[in-house]
C-alpha cells in the first residue's frame, strides 16, 4: 500500500478555480443544461419498488424525479416526489390499498403520456430557445430523447436550469419552467 505525506497548509491562502468558465447564459448551448445519461448514471426506480422507499430515497438524495423501469430494465415511466406526496398516498389507502403495497407503478406517469425534447434539435439550440419553448410549461423535468437511437439521452430539470442561470427562485418550492421564464421576464409593477 502506498503511503502519502501529510503537509501543513498555513502558507496556503488561495483557492483554485476552473480554468474555463462554467457560467451558463441564455446564449449558451441548450445541451449545457441537460443531464446527459451518457456521462451521468440515470436515477431509476423499479416499477415494483415500494413507493414509500422511493420517496425516502429521493428525499435523502435531494432528487425530485426518477425514471421507472420494469423487471427487464426497460423504461416505463417517471415518478416524481410530488407524485409520491402524503395526500396521493392517502387517496390510495382510503380506496383500500395497503400503504406497504403501494409501488412506483401505482404513482408513475406512464411513458405513453409523456412528451420529450429531441436531442438532435437541442444540439442546434440555445438556452434561450429552450426557455422560450418551455415558458408555459408547469412541469419540473423534461426528458431528452435520441430518436435516432431510440434511447432516453438525458433530462432537463427546471431547478437545475434556474441554478445554472443564477436565478432567484426558491429551490425548496416546486420549480417549473414557468417559474424560470417568469424569473427571466418579470412583469413590470403596476402603479
Amino acid at each position: 500500500m502506498k503511503r502519502f505525506n501529510i503537509y501543513p497548509i498555513e502558507s496556503v491562502d488561495e483557492l483554485a478555480h476552473p480554468e474555463f468558465s462554467n457560467s451558463i447564459t441564455l446564449d449558451s448551448p441548450a445541451l449545457s443544461v441537460m443531464t446527459d445519461f451518457k456521462y451521468h448514471e440515470p436515477l431509476v426506480a423499479g416499477s415494483s419498488d415500494r413507493a414509500a422507499d422511493i420517496e425516502q430515497s429521493m428525499l435523502r438524495s435531494h432528487v425530485r424525479m426518477k425514471l421507472v423501469v420494469n423487471d427487464q430494465h426497460q423504461f416505463v415511466g417517471i415518478v416524481s416526489l410530488d407524485d409520491l406526496n402524503a395526500q396521493e398516498m392517502l387517496k390510495r389507502v382510503t380506496k383500500g390499498m395497503s400503504r406497504d403495497d403501494l409501488s412506483a407503478a401505482d404513482f408513475m406517469r406512464h411513458k405513453n403520456t409523456l412528451r420529450a425534447l429531441d436531442y438532435h434539435e437541442l444540439r442546434q439550440a440555445t438556452v434561450r430557445d429552450l426557455v422560450q419553448t418551455l415558458k408555459d410549461n408547469e412541469h419540473q423535468h423534461y426528458l431528452v430523447v435520441d430518436r435516432k437511437e431510440h434511447k432516453i439521452r438525458g433530462v432537463i430539470s427546471a431547478s437545475d436550469l434556474a441554478r445554472k442561470l443564477h436565478l432567484d427562485i426558491n429551490i425548496n418550492s416546486r420549480s417549473s419552467f414557468v417559474n424560470v421564464y417568469s424569473a427571466l421576464h418579470p412583469e413590470p409593477a403596476l402603479h
